[in-house]
């Protein structure tokens, strides 16, 4: 599925360095083939990564957000419209959903993260839930294209340290039937200019044709890096559905790369009902201020207190403690 040709990637160069590349017992998200085809690649397919009682979960939860396909088929269906454009407005972190929040901030994602981007301080700047149904046209997007300009204010640099990681995180099974994206290997586009983010139809015809098929099964994970040309794919089948979380991540160094602010977020009730719940790890990899941050004294955390009655500061107080 993928070529093999080397890229040269150095070791970590920004935030401290990785630690335990895991999700949990000290095991690698991904597996040293999977990371060789992100170094050399840009992109690989994880199958199967997401626990099964997780992605039950997920599936239930995204069930109440988007209508089915036969749903959408259905006579009188002019109230689900809206989803029937590639730029629809798709739900964004957090979700009033617990196991989406949970899962676009869990352990796999946050452990992938560290592992390919190579360092442990990692942070979530993208999160959003999108479906997919037949018929539903992808306009520009079907063009072999980079995510680039509306990822980094700069242009991508390729060395571990520097690296985004862009994710689909599949909550059911994909293929060519329902919307697989095409993707190209960096080995193949290396000589291309890093400003050509959209590549030509007739002058880059042979990519078009020898695109990789990123068709998985339901719990599987797609990573990709925001210099890789893909592209999308329509499908006309009425029976036929697609529904994925897309999920980003970039080491915390890496201040240039972004997509939305969840500063912005912070009067949504989702906010606060996330907030409440999190771990110290989960708010950490969103920006907020880890504990043992010279942020915290007692003013702060009585104010953070104040704002989000229901979090449980005491990590926060413990290491304050620990510091003094």
């Amino acid at each position: 599925m993928w070529a093999a040709v080397g890229s040269g990637d150095n070791e970590p160069v920004t935030n401290r360095p990785r630690t335990a590349d895991t999700r949990g017992g000290g095991r690698p998200v991904a597996s040293r083939q999977q990371e060789r085809h992100w170094r050399e690649d840009g992109w690989c397919v994880l199958e199967g990564v997401i626990p099964g009682d997780e992605l039950l979960a997920a599936q239930r939860a995204v069930a109440r957000l988007f209508p089915t396909a036969a749903q959408m088929r259905a006579p009188g269906g002019d109230g689900d419209a809206r989803w029937r454009t590639w730029d629809a407005p798709w739900p964004e972190f957090p979700f009033r959903s617990r196991t989406l929040n949970a899962l676009a901030v869990g352990g796999t994602l946050i452990g992938l993260a560290r592992q390919l981007i190579g360092v442990d301080d990692v942070r979530m700047y993208l999160a959003i839930a999108t479906a997919k149904y037949g018929g539903q046209p992808s306009d520009y997007n079907q063009l072999l294209h980079t995510d680039f300009p509306n990822h980094t204010l700069t242009v991508p640099r390729p060395e571990a340290g520097f690296h985004q990681m862009e994710t689909f995180v599949y909550l059911c099974d994909v293929d060519e039937g329902n919307g697989a994206t095409r993707f190209v290997s960096r080995a193949r586009t290396a000589g291309i200019p890093v400003e050509r983010h959209t590549l030509d139809y007739e002058e880059f015809a042979a990519l078009y044709d020898d695109g990789g098929d990123a068709s998985a099964p339901a719990g599987s994970i797609v990573v990709y890096r925001p210099d890789v040309y893909h592209r999308s794919v329509d499908f006309a089948d009425p029976d036929r559905a697609r529904f994925m979380l897309h999920v980003s991540y970039r080491g915390a160094a890496v201040e240039w790369g972004g997509y939305q602010a969840w500063p912005f977020k912070g009067f949504s009730m989702e906010w606060h009902a996330f907030v409440e719940q999190a771990t110290p790890e989960q708010l950490t990899v969103l920006g907020f201020p880890a504990p043992g941050h010279p942020y915290w004294n007692e003013a702060t955390l009585a104010g953070v207190g104040r704002r989000y009655p229901g979090l449980d500061l005491a990590p926060w107080r413990q290491a304050m403690g620990a510091h003094r």
